[in-house]
């Protein structure tokens, strides 16, 4: 039977369950995929922060701390014998994208030459500014 759920329980749930498929597929294969990061897992309507000033749709979604390195996490979490739990917490609290214009996502994947295209800032850590890959590409 369908139940109601508050949106804080809709979020749980949504990261809980990309916790469980991160944590199966490193179990069956010793990795996962990024794509259970994007919003068939985790809709936009919990992961979407913000939008440029110069945003205009359609425009791009831009995680602010990459995939790849969320997922690095969540394998490393795995590894030290985390709980679902604690990756789902993980994952709401990193797992955060930003709307950008086409100019702004072009300009930020050039940035690979800062090496930020899918990597945080040197000396970046979690539990510092989620933002601050977005802050040095400006």
């Amino acid at each position: 039977m369908k139940q109601n759920y508050t949106r804080d329980e809709l979020w749980e749930r949504a990261s809980l369950r990309a916790a469980m498929h991160i944590r199966g597929l490193w179990e069956e294969k010793g990795s996962s995929d990024t794509r259970l990061l994007e919003a068939l897992f985790l809709p936009d309507t919990f992961t979407v922060v913000g939008r440029s000033r110069a945003y205009v749709a359609p425009g791009r979604r831009e995680h602010v701390v990459p995939r790849v390195v969320v997922v690095g996490e969540c394998h490393d979490m795995l590894e030290r014998g985390e709980p679902d739990a604690a990756i789902a917490a993980f994952i709401r609290e990193h797992v955060k994208v930003v709307l950008v214009s086409k100019e702004e996502c072009e300009r930020m994947d050039r940035r690979d030459q800062l090496g930020l295209r899918q990597a945080m800032p040197a000396g970046w850590k979690f539990g510092d500014d989620v933002f601050a890959r977005l802050a040095a590409g400006a």
